[in-house]
């Protein structure tokens, strides 16, 4: 980049200049504790729970999304990644206007309750919580340190 005497900054250099994105191959993941407390921290629409733990590439968009510069772009890539490591499941019967609890998803020693909730799917409490306070009522686990369904 040169600056001209008048002011005016000639930014006709050949060179490119790379941000983080898609193409870029040398993005590190986010580190897999982290990413399932960051995609557990968001509601999603619709019915659904998980059935495969997260790949290198589903934590490197988690990684894209917290570095995004807008809300839209953050929820796309969360989406994108939620809707890749999910199944949907029916709605339960005689909604009572109650949340149903549909899975315990497990990762060291906290635990992660997915319940259907309205017309979304969200962990209750927000952020998880001790495994040893985990509710009693049956419901699918999934371990995801053992990658297991």
């Amino acid at each position: 980049m040169r600056v001209a005497a008048d002011g005016y900054l000639d930014i006709s250099d050949g060179r490119r200049v790379r941000t983080p994105g898609y193409h870029d191959h040398r993005l590190d993941p986010v580190p897999e504790e982290e990413a399932i407390a960051f995609l557990l921290s968001h509601n999603f629409r619709g019915h659904r729970r998980i059935v495969r733990p997260l790949s290198v590439q589903d934590r490197k968009r988690i990684r894209l999304a917290l570095w995004a510069d807008s809300v839209s772009e953050r929820m796309t890539l969360v989406d994108r990644v939620w809707r890749s490591i999910t199944e949907a499941v029916m709605p339960p019967v005689g909604g009572n206007g109650e949340p149903v609890l549909v899975q315990v998803v497990r990762y060291g020693s906290w635990a992660y309750p997915l319940y259907l909730d309205g017309d979304s799917t969200r962990v209750i409490p927000l952020s998880g919580m001790p495994i040893a306070e985990v509710p009693d009522e049956p419901a699918v686990e999934f371990d995801a340190e053992r990658k297991t369904a």
